[in-house]
């Protein structure tokens, strides 16, 4: 069930098209973006976003990759998961539970708008992990943007940007000498209990990999990455990500995005990658 809220309209002349709306169950509304494929869509792919603070910050740029690929014959559908961004749900909703499934739900949207047109599961970050559990319930092809491979770790470097977030004198210059206190359900200000931490320390990339290639030994998988980062040995392409590209997720504030012409051929190379590019 799909409730209009905006109708489609180019952001500029000549623009693809998109539309907001949201999507899924009566008690569980997801808010998604489609943005149609300029002339007829070769492909399409649903986009899991990054988990908390990496979510809003990944916005724009995420938002600039579609359009991108939109120019180039690629559909898309973006979505907040249930509970963040605009989605419907009160943080406390958040479980890595809900994030696989309301990656289905996206995915189900998008193909109701593009029916019989090729689909592609697209993570970003964290949301590599529900796109990776897409790709095998579904064998689709597999774009990851730099993936996250170890929950655990990751969830370190959460801890450990937190405590460096509180003992910020430019956050807060009137802490004194010692640092703001934790919050012990609270990551970088986001909702994060220990139930839910137990889930992403549980993550593993690799693991979430196997299971796709075995239910698809012909896993198409397409990573864009930073450049110092090992390649992963099961993808079949791996996109040099230029390094200044890669860092903006390792602060919490928000900065200004837009494609320089390296990260533009990075976005170019997985739409060579799309069904119906050797066609053209």
């Amino acid at each position: 069930m799909t409730a209009t809220i905006a109708p489609p309209a180019p952001e500029r002349a000549g623009e693809a098209l998109h539309e907001f709306a949201f999507a899924g169950a009566p008690d569980r509304r997801l808010f998604t973006v489609f943005r149609a494929a300029r002339g007829p869509a070769r492909a399409a792919f649903v986009l899991c976003p990054p988990f908390f603070h990496e979510q809003f910050l990944s916005y724009r740029l995420l938002s600039l990759v579609a359009a991108r690929l939109a120019e180039r014959g690629i559909a898309s559908l973006r979505f907040d998961y249930y509970g963040s961004g605009d989605s419907w749900g009160d943080e406390t909703a958040f479980t890595l539970d809900g994030v696989f499934a309301d990656a289905g739900t996206a995915l189900d949207e998008l193909a109701r708008r593009v029916p019989g047109v090729p689909l592609i599961a697209f993570g970003a970050r964290a949301g590599a992990w529900p796109a990776a559990r897409l790709a095998q319930r579904h064998r689709l092809p597999l774009w990851l943007w730099q993936p996250l491979t170890d929950g655990r770790a990751w969830l370190d470097e959460l801890v450990a940007m937190d405590a460096r977030e509180r003992a910020s004198r430019l956050r807060y210059p009137f802490i004194g000498t010692q640092p703001k206190p934790a919050e012990a359900d609270r990551l970088l200000a986001s909702y994060c209990p220990a139930s839910l931490r137990a889930q992403i320390a549980a993550q593993s990339l690799d693991g979430l990999l196997a299971e796709a290639r075995s239910a698809d030994a012909a896993l198409d998988l397409r990573v864009v990455d930073d450049e110092r980062a090992a390649p992963l040995p099961q993808a079949r392409q791996h996109v040099a990500l230029p390094a200044a590209a890669a860092g903006w997720h390792a602060r919490i504030d928000l900065r200004a995005t837009f494609i320089t012409p390296p990260v533009a051929a990075c976005i170019d190379a997985l739409a060579q990658a799309a069904p119906g590019e050797e066609a053209k």
